[in-house]
């Protein structure tokens, strides 16, 4: 990293964990309007099945524990030993900015799906991801701390939350992350690691299932731990599409009224 800009590193408000505001955060940012965030209420097979599909990524956001930590550095170093598939398709980037890890979350979750996600021609996403295909992980984490447009959209989204300060005395360090399915693999985002994490063989209708597969044993882990928040990147149904065709109707005939 630069190191004049590690004298100057930035941290942001962070992102609730709350699926309107991560929607408008990502529309935004130039993301077509019928793909939304949503709720993911637990991990048992019956939860899962109320998911809307089709869904293109997970993001989940957790506590950080020492427990956490330890099986983080274990699990890298066997990485780094042994090695593992790592797709050149997977779009990967680290994380220099305090707090921006829901932001980070965003961009692995929509920028690993260019394909089927569309963005405006102007839009932050496809201005981003032009200038930033061929760089590798950490040029794309400068490529962030220099742009001051997303550092505003993520300003107006983190004041837009609900969350309330966690007490001094007992200081709670929650953290985004993405997973996404890339080349027939499930791949963990996370910009505090140095690689992409591959959770095995995956697939576009099997990605939820197998990322609630990683959180239990996340939860093997630190089985007194359940702060856990999982959320969907979906593709709205018709139905919705619709409606929301209907209000924009609404409000455009108020307005002439």
């Amino acid at each position: 990293m630069d190191e004049s800009l590690l004298e100057t590193q930035k941290t942001w408000i962070p992102l609730e964990a709350n699926p309107e505001v991560l929607t408008t955060f990502m529309q935004s940012l130039g993301v077509a309007k019928e793909w939304e965030f949503c709720d993911i209420y637990g991990i048992d097979q019956e939860l899962l099945d109320m998911v809307q599909k089709p869904i293109a990524a997970v993001i989940l956001l957790f506590p950080i524990t020492d427990a956490y930590e330890q099986n983080r550095y274990k699990l890298e170093d066997e990485i780094t030993e042994k090695g593992q598939i790592l797709s050149d398709k997977v779009y990967f980037m680290r994380q220099y900015i305090g707090n921006a890890c829901g932001t980070i979350g965003v961009i692995h979750s929509v920028l690993n799906n260019s394909d089927v996600i569309s963005f405006e021609p102007n839009g932050f996403f496809s201005k981003f991801l032009a200038t930033t295909t061929t760089l590798n992980g950490e040029e794309r984490a400068i490529s962030l701390m220099k742009n001051s447009d997303i550092e505003k959209s993520h300003e107006i989204a983190a004041v837009q939350g609900q969350s309330t300060v966690p007490n001094e005395d007992e200081p709670v360090i929650l953290h985004f992350v993405s997973f996404v399915h890339v080349d027939g693999h499930l791949y963990e985002l996370d910009g505090r690691k140095p690689f992409p994490i591959n959770h095995g063989e995956s697939s576009q209708e099997t990605i939820l299932e197998d990322t609630a597969e990683v959180l239990r044993k996340m939860i093997e882990v630190n089985p007194d731990e359940i702060r856990f928040t999982l959320m969907g990147l979906v593709k709205k149904s018709e139905e919705e599409e619709e409606e929301e065709e209907e209000k924009e109707k609404e409000k455009e005939g108020a307005k002439t009224n």
